[in-house]
């Protein structure tokens, strides 16, 4: 099945997106940008680097655009709606203070392109396919996260700020029941990642940081259970609530008490001489991401009971990216794979039934990164991913 609809975002060079989630009727996009974009401009006349937020419909029109800075740098590192469809972004800034935003509700189209056919939008100026990877923030003179809120029609509702101690940023931002959890990483004096996680009140209060590993941990994504304990996923390299390594880095799963910050229970990856990364999680226990064992590259999707075995597991080689939700899974590959029926530089999306069996799918072709991946009722599915000229993509599915 091919994707019903493609739009291409194309900036600056130097402009991104960094995640993607929905709304009832739109999907939401998040990133940085430098200059110009989708009808806004700098918000510091001298130039500057700034978060930005925009609404796509399911015909892949640009409805809203929001660009949110300070008179300083500001980057976006994660985004997530929660269930009353209000808009979190999470990023650092220099500044706590003096926060500028500027709304355009219908954004200029000559950086859009939406094509509602069956053939993709991009054409590739990369023939290595060298896969980009996703430039992390690491100027040390952002000193303060932050915590945007957006409603749904693109109207800034409040910017939170705290200071860091040591360098770090949020990776995934967790919807709860009285606000949002933050996921993410500080840089260890050693130079290592530890993570940690944090919450924030519907009021703009800052929980206590409770952190996980000293540094050989990440933790990168999550979900807030029924039981209002969290689910995070991510990699480690060193022994946790006293689960030792097992391979070279560990896959890990923590289910964690935010009250607290305990851990409840881990399951570790089992892979002797493994390096294993989970990328994301879904509430039923499905989570995808990479594994890497001597030369063998392999994507990986599994889902685990609640006791911590593992329910069904699929693994593709020469898959270099995965991700999931709850009922789709995104993989970019390396090499031509007979199963997916994929060439490199293909991503393939597919939807899955209660055993990992793919059930419809769709590939996108000329890839080099998955951005994000996102499934909402009465939209279908869309993922976010970079192509080999460098711009933007999204696809949306109908599944």
């Amino acid at each position: 099945m091919a994707p019903f609809l493609s739009t291409t975002i194309s900036g600056n060079e130097n402009d991104e997106i960094i995640g993607i989630t929905s709304t009832k009727k739109n999907w939401i996009v998040a990133g940085n940008v430098v200059g110009d974009f989708l009808g806004t401009t700098p918000l510091n006349p001298l130039g500057g680097l700034d978060s930005w937020v925009s609404a796509f419909d399911s015909s892949g029109a640009n409805v809203w655009s929001l660009r949110i800075g300070t008179s300083e740098d500001d980057v976006a590192t994660a985004i997530a709606a929660d269930s009353k469809e209000q808009i979190w972004i999470a990023g650092l800034a220099q500044n706590e203070k003096n926060l500028t935003a500027l709304a355009v509700p219908e954004s200029s189209s000559s950086s859009v392109e939406t094509q509602s056919s069956q053939t993709p939008t991009v054409q590739t100026f990369n023939p290595d396919s060298v896969t980009a990877q996703t430039v992390k923030p690491i100027r040390k003179d952002l000193k303060f996260i932050t915590v945007t809120q957006v409603d749904k029609s693109g109207l800034l509702v409040n910017r939170y700020a705290t200071a860091l101690n040591n360098f770090g940023y949020v990776t995934a931002i967790i919807p709860g029941s009285t606000g949002v959890f933050l996921i993410g990483i500080e840089i260890a004096k050693s130079g290592g990642e530890r993570s940690f996680v944090q919450s924030l009140s519907s009021t703009g209060e800052f929980g206590s940081k409770f952190y996980f590993g000293k540094s050989a941990t990440t933790l990168t994504s999550g979900v807030f259970n029924k039981d209002k304990t969290l689910t995070l996923v991510g990699n480690s390299a060193e022994t946790l609530a006293k689960k030792s390594v097992v391979g070279k880095v560990d896959g890990i799963i923590l289910n964690v008490s935010p009250s607290d910050g305990k851990i409840l229970k881990i399951v570790r990856s089992n892979g002797v001489g493994a390096t294993r990364f989970w990328k994301s999680a879904a509430g039923n226990l499905t989570v995808g991401g990479t594994s890497k064992t001597k030369t063998l590259n392999e994507g990986v999707i599994s889902q685990f009971s609640t006791t911590g075995s593992v329910l069904w597991s699929k693994r593709y080689e020469g898959v270099i990216a995965a991700i999931n939700n709850s009922a789709v899974i995104a993989v970019l590959t390396a090499q031509s794979n007979s199963l997916l029926k994929s060439k490199a530089g293909d991503v393939v999306v597919y939807q899955f039934d209660k055993k990992g069996a793919p059930t419809s799918g769709g590939r996108i072709p000329l890839s080099t990164e998955i951005v994000g991946l996102r499934s909402q009722s009465g939209l279908g599915t869309c993922v976010a991913t970079r192509a080999s000229d460098g711009a933007f993509v999204l696809t949306q599915l109908p599944f």
